[in-house]
């Protein structure tokens, strides 16, 4: 009972943390006013990991090939396909498209853990497809922004798939520390090669960097983290479900961003093949 308690708090733990990633879209699309895509992730993820540095350091727990292995580098992917992205697109569509790691996430989870795929997953990602094309397409092309943010979100699903395997047989900290080391590490390399490490002003640090490298990112990945270790994949991926819903209200309230009716039709579809893949799933799961 005890076990069952913990796993649904770390849960709901997480849920709150979606909600600030739905929050962080718009944050996000505002510093990239100043700093370059690869400047905003070095900062980002380098506060992040010196937030939970010190904590490491007094526990001493040893790293594993476990903790080495926990997907860093398919996080520093999606990261950078993301916030290069946002600068082409709004938050909301940013936040949706992302959201398809959902889609992604059981279809890589067949490829790659033996999972069988459903009637409903594969009606789910139809479904999503279609929503995806409501939603981004204009005169019949896919824009470079909505591109860069759907590779985005297959590495998202790929470091759900990487993650959950690890997290089972890895300390929490220390793989949370390894993801931000290594998203921080290459970012800081992608910067310096294109000459625009430039370090935030104070609005761009404080409304911005500050609390997604805090809350959103040391907070939030050692959450995911935790979560995983009681949770499926698709569970977590089911989770992540409100992410986009969150995204596309702060997008309307803080950003500006205004969608036609013809634009939230398709969003809704990619929110409704996101609930209709995940409940196949969770109730296959329950029934075995």
């Amino acid at each position: 009972m005890a076990t069952t308690v913990n796993r649904v708090a770390w849960e709901w733990a997480f849920v709150a943390i979606t909600a600030f990633w739905g929050w962080s879209f718009s944050a996000i699309h505002l510093a990239l006013q100043s700093l370059s895509d690869a400047a905003f992730n070095t900062w980002r993820f380098a506060i992040a990991a010196l937030c939970l540095l010190p904590i490491w350091l007094l526990r001493r727990t040893p790293l594993t090939r476990h903790d080495l292995l926990g997907g860093g580098l398919a996080l520093f992917a999606a990261f950078l396909l993301q916030t290069k992205g946002l600068r082409y697109t709004t938050a909301s569509n940013a936040s949706f498209i992302t959201g398809l790691a959902v889609i992604i996430t059981p279809l890589l989870a067949w490829r790659w853990l033996g999972i069988a795929v459903g009637r409903q997953q594969l009606a789910g990602a139809l479904l999503a497809a279609v929503g995806l094309a409501m939603l981004t397409l204009s005169d019949m092309q896919l824009r470079l922004g909505d591109a860069l943010v759907l590779g985005c979100a297959l590495f998202f699903a790929v470091h759900v798939i990487v993650l959950s395997r690890a997290s089972k047989l890895a300390d929490t900290l220390n793989i949370t520390l390894v993801q931000l080391l290594v998203v921080a590490g290459l970012s800081a390399v992608q910067a310096g090669l294109d000459s625009s490490l430039l370090w935030p002003n104070l609005p761009t640090l404080l409304h911005s960097v500050l609390p997604i490298a805090l809350l959103g990112t040391a907070l939030g990945f050692f959450v995911q983290t935790r979560a995983q270790v009681g949770s499926s994949p698709n569970k977590i991926a089911l989770i992540i479900v409100m992410e986009p819903v969150f995204g596309g209200v702060f997008g309307y309230l803080l950003a500006g961003d205004r969608l036609t009716l013809f634009n939230w039709c398709g969003a809704l579809l990619i929110v409704l093949a996101m609930l209709l893949t995940e409940w196949q799933f969770g109730r296959r799961q329950t029934a075995g």
